[in-house]
């Protein structure tokens, strides 16, 4: 989809009006979520959505899942790959599953 293009179905990546960037999706018609952030926030929202469209499947285990999208995550930058595991630990943490940070790649930080 062409950068700046709104539509009422899909991925929707703008730029706002005040110059705020935003990652979006639209079902229905409704706002499914509305990221805002820097270019480089939406740059590694949209990697980390194609990065985890590849990787599903590809791992039978996920802890090996969650390797593998680290190794693909760096290839880009790794800042990008430890800010997706800081994130996952976060997520664990959030819905009452903080055990299953031991899935989680080492990278060199407490989580």
């Amino acid at each position: 989809m062409p950068v700046g293009m709104r539509t009422n179905a899909g991925l929707n990546i703008f730029v706002d009006d005040d110059g705020s960037y935003h990652f979006a999706h639209y079902e229905r018609g409704k706002l499914g979520f509305d990221d805002v952030g820097s270019l480089d926030d939406v740059l590694y929202w949209y990697c980390k959505g194609v990065m985890t469209d590849q990787v599903v499947g590809q791992v039978g285990d996920r802890a090996g899942r969650f390797t593998l999208e680290y190794e693909v995550l760096s290839d880009f930058g790794l800042e990008w790959a430890k800010r997706n595991v800081r994130e996952t630990a976060a997520m664990f943490r959030k819905y009452g599953k903080p055990q299953d940070i031991a899935l989680l790649p080492d990278i060199g930080e407490p989580l």
